[in-house]
């Protein structure tokens, strides 16, 4: 049986692949993918055509390879029995098994032939459209999917054709194929994931409410490759959401929660549109940056986003966040509770709102009997003595790139530093590393003062002349504190960011506290107050002896207004589970392929030829 079934698949394989549709289908996919590549060579496309080519590329691709398949098991199942040399082979010594297994192997032999050609021209055209080691996975995955789609759609128009003619069953699978996977792009294309959805309720504006959103809440990420985002209540005295804010955002998870079902439904259902949906490896929207470089969604203007929302996963609102939780004392009961940038939780849309800012002062800034050098000076410059730290201005800096490398170079130093000094008492890291930012800021050398963007506050060389900065004073301080909120960004549950909170009276527990940091010889003071006012005194200038006015400020102090700030409440929203797995569409594909192999082997071994 052996050797007549192997001279029969040889007889038909050279029988098919003698026609002109075996020889010219391949050449033209590969002129094609020549073409293009030629155009691509010469135009160079941005990366933000890359998704939107390769599925088009992809799309028509493997359109090609349904053609082919088609035509092919017509050609092994049909013809032969149509030119009546079926007939002959019928009345030869040999089994209807062996036939129907040498039609199979003939058809398979000639889909791996297929396959090759359609692997090469992957190569050429994913070569030029790819980044990193993208294009290894894609050139694998146009193997496998090439291969299936042929085997796949092929038996589909045999068993078509077993009971209609061939032009119809020659048909059926473009029919199929083609509506299905661009109807799925479409489908992918118009589809949001939870998160998203979720952010744009929050979003709402609401001009009244201090964060400007309806729900009155500050929303970022932590600085890492992470799909997760954290919602914190907004102002000095707003610990947790209150019932109104947990209705609000029960409600808008109620309305993002499905935002993504019907994409996911359709991508385990529609087989056709898996074929193309495989080679979107990242699961990006092809069309979503076709306009600019730039990205312009719900989620693009929170600190830190990293364009991580899928929509092949579900999203859980999370109120148990893993946002840094410490032991802290209050009313001397250990309460474990939530550390958040001062900043942050005070930034307001509001003008003149209270409490809108971090205040900073020079220690003895509220003292006549303290004097400065600014004294000496017929006009003297009280706006180095205190001044307030704005969220707008700091997440600026916070989001601005040549900052972030920076930043993070200073950081390896201390860390190195600690390290080198093995350095493990929380009181040591943090007077090290407060030493070492102060050192930073004073140094005219660093790197920060090198970084020159006149859109940024901090960075403009003209800042403080326009009026945006106070003084340059004020930009050191700045620099000083971006670098410990980039700490807390970059390292939430380090140790270095944990030693700065430590409370200095407990050992036991962690506390917010004023910040310390040298700056132009002088100590300043951030955070612990929350307002101030200028006060004056006529005092003998100690240059000139004359009199003259001299400027301090009434500070007064605050238990609350810190750098970094405690609250009760904060939601998280994160992957809960991954619903679409492209692996499984593999799977899926190989057990229907052997399905239909086996139909066709099943009909076409009882089929009676007449």
């Amino acid at each position: 049986m052996k050797t007549a079934l192997n001279n029969y698949h040889n007889f038909l394989f050279k029988v098919t692949a003698k026609k002109k549709s075996t020889i010219i289908i391949p050449i033209i996919l590969l002129l094609c993918s020549l073409i293009l590549c030629f155009v691509f060579v010469g135009t160079k496309p941005a990366p933000r055509y890359f998704n939107v080519i390769i599925f088009a590329y992809t799309l028509v691709a493997i359109l090609f390879t349904v053609l082919y398949g088609s035509l092919k098991s017509l050609n092994i199942f049909k013809d032969l029995e149509q030119d009546g040399i079926e007939l002959i082979i019928f009345s030869k010594p040999i089994s209807r098994k062996a036939i129907i297994w040498g039609k199979i192997l003939s058809f398979n032999s000639l889909g791996l032939i297929w396959t090759l050609f359609a692997f090469v021209s992957s190569i050429i055209v994913y070569s030029q459209v790819s980044k990193g080691n993208m294009f290894g996975y894609l050139v694998l995955l146009a193997l496998v999917a090439h291969f299936l789609a042929y085997t796949i759609f092929g038996y589909i128009a045999a068993l078509i054709a077993y009971k209609v003619n061939q032009k119809i069953a020659i048909t059926v699978p473009i029919i199929i194929f083609a509506p299905m996977a661009i109807g799925g792009g479409f489908i992918f294309a118009n589809s949001t994931s939870t998160n998203e959805n979720f952010a744009h309720y929050i979003n709402s504006k609401y001009k009244y409410h201090r964060a400007g959103n309806e729900v009155n809440s500050e929303v970022f990420y932590l600085n890492k490759n992470d799909d997760k985002y954290y919602l914190v209540p907004n102002g000095i005295n707003n610990n947790k959401f209150s019932d109104v804010q947990n209705q609000y955002l029960n409600l808008a998870w109620k309305y993002s929660n499905s935002s993504a079902n019907e994409w996911q439904k359709y991508s385990w259902l529609a087989m056709p549109y898996q074929f193309v949906d495989i080679f979107n490896i990242e699961n990006q929207n092809i069309f979503s940056n076709l306009s600019s470089d730039s990205i312009n969604n719900s989620l693009s203007n929170y600190l830190y986003y990293k364009n991580q929302e899928n929509t092949i996963y579900k999203y859980k609102l999370n109120r148990n966040s893993d946002l840094l939780k410490l032991p802290t004392l209050e009313n001397k009961t250990k309460i474990n509770k939530y550390y958040v940038p001062g900043m942050l939780n005070l930034n307001s849309n509001i003008d003149n709102e209270v409490n809108n800012g971090v205040i900073y002062a020079r220690k003895n800034a509220s003292n006549f009997s303290a004097s400065f050098e600014e004294d000496n000076f017929v006009y003297a410059s009280p706006n180095n003595l205190v001044g307030k730290l704005k969220w707008k201005i700091m997440s600026q800096v916070l989001k601005y790139h040549k900052f972030t490398e920076a930043a993070e170079e200073f950081y390896s130093k201390v860390k190195n530093e600690i390290s080198l000094k093995k350095l493990v008492k929380p009181h040591d890291i943090k007077k090290l590393l407060l030493e070492t930012i102060s050192n930073e800021v004073n140094n005219t050398n660093s790197k920060f003062f090198n970084i020159d963007n006149v859109n940024l506050a901090v960075f403009d060389p003209h800042g403080v002349r326009d009026g945006r900065l106070q003084s340059e004073t004020e930009r050191k301080i700045y620099i000083a504190t971006a670098l410990l909120y980039f700490i807390y960004f970059k390292d939430n549950q380090g140790q270095v960011i944990k030693s700065l909170l430590k409370s200095e009276s407990d050992k036991t527990t962690y506390a917010p506290s004023q910040i310390e940091i040298k700056v132009d010889g002088y100590i300043y003071e951030i955070g612990g107050y929350e307002s101030y006012e200028p006060k004056q005194q006529v005092q003998e200038n100690k240059i000139t002896k004359n009199k003259q006015v001299v400027v301090r400020y009434e500070l007064i102090p605050s238990n609350k207004n810190y750098l970094f700030q405690t609250v009760d409440d904060v939601y998280s929203i994160e992957r809960d589970r991954k619903i679409v797995n492209k692996q499984f569409y593999i799977l899926i594909w190989v057990v229907v392929a052997i399905i239909l192999m086996m139909a066709n082997r099943f009909l076409y071994l009882r089929k009676d030829y007449k």
